[in-house]
């Protein structure tokens, strides 16, 4: 549970994301907010991740201030991490005043064993983005069944071509068009895999994995 009440930004991008490997809806302030969880979602290192997970507390002067971190990380194989997530453009016209503050904040999470990063809109690459955006619109696939039976046809096809994989599922456009959400949701889940780097196209080379 977030530990700061979520507030309406009238300033930017405001919502709910639904987090598949939380199993929920999560609260996003920012599109760079919800930019971040959508790249966790797709990071295979990622199990689980948390929004305004816990509170701490920095000084400047002679006052204390309390501060909640933006979003709590947790790996299959590295320590858990906390993120900070801000534009460059405000890290760089806060610097000096940023620095101060979480160069405190980042010892105090070493006490606990959290590693401590600043997210921002550079670490994303806009063609994998967008790919992730198209096919995070399939999210919602529930029909176990189908996603069983279009997995299992594709081990039998094997790694091919999107338009190639299509026509050996079916000559027919309208059965092919059934089988292309779950061909996209078994991309989500990691049972296909492509290269996220390149726009998809329908000559997009999807791997099956085991």
């Amino acid at each position: 549970m977030p530990v700061r009440k979520p507030k309406k930004n009238y300033r930017s991008l405001t919502g709910m994301f639904y987090s598949l490997k939380n199993k929920k809806g999560i609260f996003f302030e920012s599109k760079l907010e919800r930019d971040l969880f959508l790249t966790l979602e797709f990071n295979k290192n990622v199990t689980e991740y948390e929004e305004q997970p816990l509170s701490l507390k920095y000084t400047k002067g002679n006052r204390t201030y309390p501060y909640t971190p933006d979003c709590l990380v947790h790996y299959i194989k590295d320590a858990p991490c906390v993120l900070e997530v801000k534009y460059s453009e405000e890290i760089e016209a806060n610097k000096e005043v940023f620095k101060y503050k979480f160069d405190q904040i980042a010892y105090e999470l070493k006490k606990k064993k959290y590693l401590f990063k600043m997210f921002t809109e550079k670490d994303i690459d806009d063609t994998a983005l967008g790919n992730m955006n198209f096919i995070y619109n399939y999210v919602t696939i529930k029909d176990q069944s189908m996603i069983n039976e279009t997995y299992q046809k594709l081990q039998l096809i094997g790694s091919s071509s999107y338009t190639e994989i299509l026509s050996k599922l079916s000559l027919d456009r309208y059965k092919q068009a059934v089988y292309i959400p779950y061909i996209w949701y078994l991309v989500l889940i990691g049972k296909l895999t492509i290269n996220m780097h390149k726009p998809i196209t329908l000559q997009t080379y999807i791997k099956v994995l085991p």
